[in-house]
């Protein structure tokens, strides 16, 4: 047991449930330098989530490219991408229809089982990719050149 002076007792009433004497939230051990670096490293996060995507976009588009095995099968230049357009491509027994508008392209019919090259749906960026695995085809948006180690590992959208 311990002996509370009178003083101790009132002060012990007079604070809000769950505080006790002596102890301070976490938010009173700030200092105005560390605000000033939270509020560094968290606008410099939203800066990030904001700039990047638009960085990485502006890439010139040059054509969308249709690869079966690693071989081009058929390649779209950026001019006619703009315009409305369709061709039928047979690949590994399987026929596919591709059609392209306004800046997009996509696979919209296709022999394969799953259909995961045409639930992709529309892609209009670089690196952006539509692929049938068991077509072989990879439907890719081409910018800038050089292929391969420069594009990005993964496009969310």
């Amino acid at each position: 047991m311990t002996n509370r002076s009178e003083k101790q007792n009132q002060q012990m009433a007079n604070l809000p449930e769950g505080r006790f004497v002596g102890k301070q939230p976490w938010y009173r051990w700030l200092k105005w330098g560390d605000y000033l670096l939270y509020g560094f490293i968290g606008g410099s996060a939203v800066l990030l989530m904001v700039l990047l995507p638009r960085l990485i976009g502006q890439q010139q588009v040059l054509a969308a490219v249709l690869r079966m095995d690693q071989q081009v099968v058929f390649s779209i230049p950026l001019t006619d991408l703009a315009k409305t357009g369709e061709t039928e491509v047979t690949a590994n027994g399987f026929d596919y229809t591709i059609v392209w508008q306004d800046g997009q392209i996509r696979f919209t019919e296709a022999g394969c089982p799953d259909k995961v090259c045409v639930n992709t749906g529309w892609i209009s960026r670089p690196g952006e990719l539509a692929a049938c695995v068991p077509g072989h085809l990879i439907l890719k948006i081409e910018a800038n050149g050089e292929t391969g180690t420069t594009d990005p590992d993964v496009v969310v959208k």
